[in-house]
C-alpha cells in the first residue's frame, strides 16, 4: 500500500513539474488579463504584422518555456523592449497589450 502511494505521488509530481507548452490560444486568452508578455530575445521572429516567440505572461515562465506562439502587432501597445535576463544569461524582451 505504501509503495502504491509513493508511486502515485511521484507520478503526480512529475506531471506537475513537466514542461508546459504555451499555445497561441493560451496567449490570446491571457491577453485580457496580462499586463505584459515576455520572451527570449534570440527567439523573437517578426513575420509582417505578427511577432513569433515563446510569449509568456511572466519573465520566469519565458525563461522556462520554449514553445513558440504568435502575437499580432495590432494587439500590442508597444514594440519589444529589453526586459532583463534569465538566470541562464539569456536576454528577454517585453511587450504590452493594448
Amino acid at each position: 500500500m505504501k509503495k502504491a502511494l509513493c508511486i502515485a505521488a511521484i507520478a503526480l509530481v512529475a506531471a506537475c513539474a513537466g514542461p508546459q507548452a504555451s499555445t497561441e490560444s493560451r496567449a490570446a486568452a491571457a491577453g485580457a488579463r496580462a499586463p505584459a508578455y515576455y520572451c527570449a530575445k534570440e527567439r523573437l521572429n517578426p513575420h509582417g504584422d505578427a511577432l513569433e516567440c515563446n510569449w509568456q505572461p511572466t519573465a520566469d515562465e519565458a525563461c522556462r518555456f520554449m514553445k513558440s506562439s504568435v502575437l499580432q502587432r495590432a494587439s500590442l501597445g508597444s514594440d519589444p523592449q529589453p526586459a532583463g535576463r534569465c538566470s541562464t544569461g539569456e536576454w528577454l524582451v517585453r511587450v504590452s497589450p493594448r
